[in-house]
């Protein structure tokens, strides 16, 4: 049987998992597409040829002797470098991190291998998990594979994750999302990236940004392949997807996205038209705060705890760190043992408020980012514009999903993002398989 040209998760595990292709079949072209790709799009930092590869001989022998196999089966799966394998520590996008003791695999990851998947790799990202446009002063940033003539961002933190799926490098990455980091990058590259709720996977073993707000998550090219990394990641198996009830989705009212992007904008629109077609009850609100000030309460919070983390290397001037990195994280050492209180404080208070006014909603809707995938040479690092939508689920503890939604006239990717209240992960995960398309 022909391998199809195009991977994914659930095809790669049919497949292999019954033996109609082998794992080292699969696996080998994902290597010949890193061989290919990986110097100008500078996805992985470490590729596991070598581990690889007996890891997919040992479950293609696996297959021969049984008929019990994972879910995952011979699926190759790129890692956001951020997370501990036995004999590695990760390197969290920096020269000078050493944040973690040596240990086990982080439960989450081993998760996956207990699954059947084969590591491939570990991928480049934003040092310290700190940044929305994708950029790394220190490591070097990846190229979005949608423009190979100018070096466009990828979106951060999981911006070597996302090039890595988008250019078909693996058919799937683990990300981390403290503040948009899996949708941002989802959504400049044309991709699927889903953050579950908060607390629903576990960090043991994974560099800490914000632990208030960090969680994993994967990024495919199918919400099906989305459902099942994730059912995998949380232990939680999952319902295969249904036909979604009809759901009352709340979107707020268009000035309060302002300023963004025309295109977005208007594709934005368009998709909540499809959603009205489809029989779902699609309501403008106002939201209790503005945008930026969930943005803030989201970003305070992360500066303040990360500086903690990572005081030491922060001050000392010496350390080869991402000059913005280290301007962003120093932010939060002007933040009191007392001002932190209160703007936990002021967290709960937002999520309180927010509850009261749209508890009634099955659903929300937004862009998942104002602007497209900017040229690098353009970006303004001080900037955060990218998360203005996606920090606010974070905040509010919402599950949140980007989807691909079209392109602009340049032929930039568009995502559009829906968010749910945590628990409803599975429902948010028809919603968005109905309305993906083919």
């Amino acid at each position: 049987m022909e391998i199809p040209s195009e991977l994914t998760v659930t095809g790669i595990a049919a497949l292999c998992g019954t033996g109609a292709h082998s794992s080292r079949d699969i696996l080998e072209r994902c290597l010949a597409t890193i061989a290919a790709e990986n110097e100008a799009l500078h996805a992985f930092i470490e590729v596991f040829e070598g581990p690889a590869r007996l890891r997919a001989d040992e479950l293609d022998r696996a297959v021969a002797n049984g008929p019990q196999v994972g879910p995952l089966h011979g699926v190759p799966i790129a890692i956001k470098d951020l997370a501990r394998l036995e004999g590695r520590l990760p390197g969290f996008g920096s020269k000078c991190y050493r944040g973690l003791p040596a240990g086990p695999t982080a439960p989450a990851i081993q998760r996956l291998i207990d699954a059947g998947a084969i590591l491939i790799g570990m991928t480049h990202m934003v040092e310290f998990a700190s940044g929305g446009w994708g950029t790394n002063y220190a490591t070097g940033t990846p190229w979005n594979p949608i423009d190979r003539v100018v070096h466009r961002v990828p979106g951060g933190s999981s911006s070597g994750s996302a090039v890595a799926v988008a250019a078909g490098m693996a058919p799937a990455a683990i990300g981390s999302d403290t503040g948009g980091s899996i949708r941002i990058p989802a959504s400049l590259c044309g991709l699927v990236g889903f953050r579950p709720g908060f607390g629903l996977i576990p960090l043991e073993g994974i560099a800490p940004l914000s632990p208030t707000f960090d969680t994993l998550g994967p990024l495919t090219r199918t919400v099906r392949d989305a459902r099942l990394l994730f059912s995998v990641l949380a232990r939680m198996p999952l319902p295969p997807a249904a036909k979604p009830l009809p759901a009352r989705i709340g979107v707020p009212a268009v000035e309060q996205l302002q300023p963004c992007d025309p295109e977005i904008l208007e594709a934005f629109l368009h998709s909540l038209e499809t959603l009205r077609a489809r029989g779902h009850r699609v309501e403008t609100f106002s939201l209790p705060r503005e945008l930026s000030a969930y943005q803030a309460i989201n970003g305070q919070i992360a500066a303040y705890e990360a500086y903690r983390h990572h005081q030491t290397v922060l001050e000392d001037s010496r350390s080869p760190m991402d000059p913005f990195v280290r301007q962003r994280l120093l932010a939060g050492g002007m933040i009191g043992d007392a001002d932190y209180a209160a703007i936990k404080e002021a967290l709960r208070a937002a999520i309180a408020e927010f509850r009261e006014r749209a508890g009634h909603f099955d659903m929300f809707a937004m862009p998942s980012t104002p602007l497209p995938a900017i040229p690098v040479s353009e970006v303004d690092d001080m900037a955060i514009p990218m998360s203005r939508y996606t920090r606010f689920g974070n905040c509010l503890d919402l599950c949140g999903i980007s989807l691909p939604n079209g392109k602009t006239t340049a032929g930039l990717p568009i995502g559009f993002q829906l968010m749910s209240w945590s628990g409803r992960e599975s429902q948010l995960l028809d919603l968005a398989e109905d309305i993906e398309g083919p």
